[in-house]
């Protein structure tokens, strides 16, 4: 097989795998190695990892195929949908397990373990499919995890792009009682029927942004405490 013809095949796969390779190309294994190595030295594929190749510079395109299943979520996300002018330095995908970043052309992706890995669908970058969360999944992520900055979770349901009510459904999904009265709380403020979250509530008092110090009014119909303020896009 020609190089071209080989490149072009291997152009469909957002990531591709050794094993992979040898199955497209037909080779030996180590005549594969070999290939490999040329092709790479050439500047025609890049590693992504032990084992693991790429024709594409923009790590967007396979983040989400480094650990299957995974998908693009969090701060990433809410930017990818234009939810917030902040662009991330990282690029943050969820996955099933832990997993160390990876360095890939000066971008970090970083990965984080989570149990809640729903919410996401394949989703048009460019030319290729790439799987990232719904909108409201990469708040219930964010929230979850407590990754992304909570501004920038705020900046995102000002848009009034969230579907409130999908919202408040995977609050209640996941069954974590804090993430539903923070939920909960951004909801009232926003002024979304929050009866539904009320239902799943305990008398322990949380913190409205866990990063925050532990100083602010007690709100009793949440049971969490108000150390920060909140803002709305009309200032």
């Amino acid at each position: 097989m020609k190089k071209q013809e080989m490149l072009k095949i291997l152009g469909r796969y957002p990531l591709f795998t050794f094993n992979e390779f040898i199955r497209v190309s037909n080779l030996q294994p180590n005549y594969a190695r070999l290939y490999l190595f040329r092709l790479k030295k050439e500047g025609l594929i890049f590693q992504v990892e032990k084992g693991k190749y790429t024709l594409f510079e923009d790590p967007m395109v396979f983040a989400s195929f480094i650990q299957i299943p995974s998908y693009i979520s969090f701060w990433t996300a809410i930017r990818f949908y234009n939810l917030t002018e902040q662009l991330p330095l990282d690029i943050m995908v969820a996955t099933t397990k832990s997993k160390k970043p990876i360095i890939f052309q000066n971008v970090k992706i970083r990965f984080f373990k989570t149990k809640h890995l729903w919410g996401y669908r394949k989703t048009n970058y460019g030319d290729v499919n790439i799987f990232m969360a719904e909108k409201e999944k990469s708040i219930i992520d964010s929230l979850l995890l407590k990754n992304t900055p909570f501004d920038e979770i705020l900046k995102a349901l000002e848009t009034k792009e969230i579907n409130f009510q999908k919202l408040i459904d995977y609050a209640v999904k996941t069954k974590n009682i804090s993430l539903i009265k923070r939920v909960g709380y951004l909801c009232d403020h926003f002024g979304f029927n929050t009866k539904k979250l009320l239902l799943n509530l305990d008398k322990n008092y949380i913190l409205l942004d866990p990063l925050m110090g532990k100083e602010g009014q007690i709100n009793k119909k949440w049971k969490l405490i108000q150390n920060r303020s909140l803002y709305d896009s009309s200032g």
